[in-house]
């Protein structure tokens, strides 16, 4: 249920803790120069339908049974 209202853009401490830590593996990774844009990002990839898109392809993908 968490991660269903995080998706769905409610305000939180799930959302805030979500948005530092990808703030962070974006700043990492070197996607952004600070944490600042890193938030900014995560809160245009959440807010826009981006995050939710992701992990139904990715449970899509894990579901799908393996050719013997």
């Amino acid at each position: 249920e968490a991660l269903k209202l995080l998706l769905e853009g409610a305000p939180g401490p799930y959302r805030d803790i979500v948005l530092l830590n990808a703030a962070a593996a974006l700043l990492v990774a070197d996607r952004v120069s600070d944490l600042v844009s890193g938030v900014a990002l995560a809160v245009n990839s959440i807010d826009q339908g981006k995050a939710s898109a992701v992990l139904t392809r990715l449970v899509e993908i894990t579901n799908r049974e393996v050719p013997a």
